[in-house]
C-alpha cells in the first residue's frame, strides 16, 4: 500500500505545481461561458475551468501508467470502471470558485479505496503549500508531522467548519448555520470540502458538516480524519462510505453533541423541518 501513497501523493504533486503555475493569470477559461474575470461576482458556485480539466488528466495518466488496471472516479472524466477492487477517486481542483476568484484555498485531492473503502487519501494546497498525506492503519501528516484531531469537549468552545455540498437549495445550509451558531464558538465556510477536512485532522477546527457532497470532494479527507483520531459518520451516526452524502467528521468528542443539533437538516429524522421554499424564514 506504500507504493499506493507515493502515487497518490506524485499525482496530487504534479496537478498542484500545475495549477499553481497558472494561478497568477487574470483571466481563466471557463467552459460554456465567456472568459472569466477574477474580478467577476455573482456566478453560481459551481465553476469549472480548464485547469480543473487539465489537472484531471495529469492525475488520469499518472495512475493510468502506474495501475492500469484500476477503476476512477473523477469530477471531470467520471467513472472509469476496469472491474477491480481498487478504486482511485479524484478531485483535481476542489475549491475551482476559490481557485478563478484568486482566493488561495484551492487544492487537489486524491483517494484510493479498495472495495468501497478509502485506504488512502491525499490533500494538497499549493498555495499554501500544505500536504495531508494519510494511510489507513498508518496515521495522517501534515508536512510530513503527525497531526491529531483536536481534543475539544465543550461544544461552546468549539470552531466548526462547513459548506452546502450540492445541495442547490440553501434552506438547509442557513437552518444548519444557525443551529449551530447558537451553540458553538463560530461557524466558518473555506469554500473546499478538501481542505476543511484536514484541519479537521490537524486538530485546527473541532469538527466539518456538509450536506449533499460528491464522493470526490471528500473521500481523501474521510481518510485523514479518521487516521488523525477522528469520527466521521452520515448525520444517523452511521459510518461513512461512498454512497453517503450528507457527512460529519469531528474529532468524536462532540460527534454527538453536533448530530443531535442538525437533525433539523436530516430528512427523514423526526425533527427535520427544513422548508420547500428558499425563501421561507420560518426557521428563525
Amino acid at each position: 500500500m506504500e507504493f499506493f501513497t507515493k502515487t497518490a501523493v506524485d499525482a496530487a504533486i504534479l496537478a498542484g505545481e500545475h495549477l499553481l503555475s497558472k494561478y497568477k493569470r487574470h483571466h481563466i477559461e471557463m467552459y460554456g461561458s465567456d472568459t472569466l474575470s477574477v474580478s467577476n461576482r455573482g456566478l453560481t458556485k459551481e465553476v469549472t475551468s480548464s485547469l480543473d480539466n487539465e489537472a484531471d488528466e495529469i492525475i488520469v495518466d499518472l495512475i493510468t501508467e502506474r495501475h492500469p488496471g484500476h477503476n476512477m472516479l473523477t469530477e471531470e472524466t467520471g467513472r472509469i470502471d476496469n472491474g477491480s477492487p481498487y478504486t482511485w477517486v479524484i478531485d483535481p481542483l476542489d475549491g475551482s470558485s476559490n481557485y478563478v476568484n484568486h482566493n488561495p484555498f484551492f487544492c487537489v485531492s486524491v483517494c484510493l479505496a479498495y472495495e468501497n473503502t478509502p485506504i488512502t487519501g491525499v490533500i494538497f494546497a499549493p498555495f499554501i503549500e500544505e500536504l495531508a498525506v494519510a494511510r489507513k492503519d498508518y496515521g495522517c501528516t501534515l508536512n510530513g508531522r503527525p497531526v491529531d484531531v483536536s481534543t475539544t469537549s465543550n461544544l461552546d468552545k468549539s470552531y466548526i467548519v462547513g459548506c452546502p455540498g450540492g445541495d442547490k437549495n440553501n434552506s438547509r445550509f442557513a437552518l444548519m448555520s444557525y443551529v449551530l451558531n447558537e451553540s458553538i464558538k463560530d461557524f466558518r465556510k473555506m469554500g473546499s470540502a478538501a481542505i476543511e477536512a484536514y484541519t479537521v485532522a490537524s486538530g485546527r477546527v473541532d469538527a466539518f458538516v456538509t450536506l449533499n457532497i460528491s464522493p470526490w470532494d471528500i473521500a481523501a479527507g474521510v481518510v485523514c480524519v479518521q487516521e488523525a483520531g477522528g469520527l466521521v459518520t452520515d448525520f444517523n451516526g452511521d459510518a461513512w462510505d461512498l454512497s453517503k452524502t450528507d457527512i460529519c467528521m469531528s474529532n468524536g468528542k462532540l460527534h454527538e453533541s453536533i448530530l443531535s443539533k442538525i437533525q433539523v437538516v436530516n430528512p427523514g429524522h423526526r425533527d427535520y423541518r427544513v422548508t420547500a421554499k428558499q425563501d421561507d424564514k420560518s426557521f428563525v
